[in-house]
């Protein structure tokens, strides 16, 4: 698809971007609160949830700032029914925050000093939910997991992983592009406001099917998923193996790639044909729904 920039002018010349107030997430005209009581069967609640932190490293580095949406969604149709309630709040780390995180967040020490997270109202909004969304779980849910039982017991999406932008005409998955690639920008690497921006950016209808991005979100987050260990592998294949979407592991020494369980066989056939060279020599993991995405 070619690549679209949805509030670009006739002309082609100019791009009009309008600043996000709130989370006005698009719903259907038939989600009434009368609606949703009488069709429970196939409403559930969703939460979308980002965190700030001390750093990149998940074991050695602290939350400092979280922010928790929840939400009422048609589990068929992927379209969002209503807004729910929402938690944020600060965290004192214990210890300077860098320069480079303030001056990428806006958080200071100041604002940080004495407050703390309320992990038992964090427990009572995912307990509800039956799908947690992170726009790039793989870092987000290590973080909470380390403090939250209730989050290790649910099942995790992935907007960054789980949606296929760029067959869409998106050439970054990166949140704040995809904020403006639609027409909109906010004040970025804050947790509410990029829990607001992912939200709302989810109950937009792609072009096409006219579904909204969540459904295809929902429904891979579904799929089962397997973790390739792609050990033994020739070092001269390397490139390919990156290429391909691979990471490498340093601590165990392979490289590895998750991918949805159904597409296992295709990955075999490229393994043994442009990595080994013969049979497959490493190892396959399937991973379990509530594990997705965990450190």
């Amino acid at each position: 698809m070619a690549f679209r920039w949805i509030g670009k002018s006739q002309d082609g010349k100019t791009v009009t971007l309008n600043r996000l107030e709130g989370c006005p997430v698009q719903t259907p005209s038939y989600a009434t609160p009368e609606w949703a009581k009488n069709n429970s069967d196939i409403v559930r609640v969703g939460a979308v949830l980002d965190v700030e932190t001390t750093g990149l490293n998940q074991t050695e580095d602290t939350i400092i700032e979280i922010g928790i949406r929840q939400f009422l969604f048609n589990r068929n149709s992927g379209e969002v029914i209503a807004l729910g309630k929402s938690y944020s709040s600060f965290q004192d780390p214990g210890r300077p925050i860098s320069a480079e995180i303030s001056e990428l967040t806006g958080i200071t020490d100041e604002m940080v000093a004495g407050q703390h997270i309320d992990w038992n109202a964090v427990n009572a909004l995912l307990e509800e939910c039956s799908v947690v969304i992170a726009h790039n779980a793989r870092f987000d849910r290590p973080f909470i997991d380390r403090k939250s039982k209730t989050s290790t017991e649910r099942v995790w999406a992935c907007s960054h992983k789980q949606i296929d932008w760029s067959t869409k005409g998106f050439t970054s998955s990166k949140l704040e592009l995809l904020n403006i690639y639609h027409g909109f920008f906010t004040d970025s690497h804050r947790a509410i406001n990029d829990v607001d921006a992912l939200l709302y950016l989810l109950s937009i209808p792609e072009a096409g099917s006219n579904k909204p991005y969540l459904h295809e979100l929902l429904n891979n987050a579904r799929r089962p998923m397997t973790q390739i260990v792609a050990s033994s592998a020739p070092f001269e294949s390397k490139d390919h193996l990156k290429g391909r979407g691979y990471s490498w592991d340093n601590i165990n020494r392979f490289w590895t790639k998750i991918i949805f369980k159904d597409e296992v066989p295709t990955e075999m056939v490229w393994l043994e044909e442009t990595v080994y060279c013969g049979p497959f020599g490493g190892l396959t993991r399937d991973i379990a729904l509530v594990d997705g995405f965990k450190g």
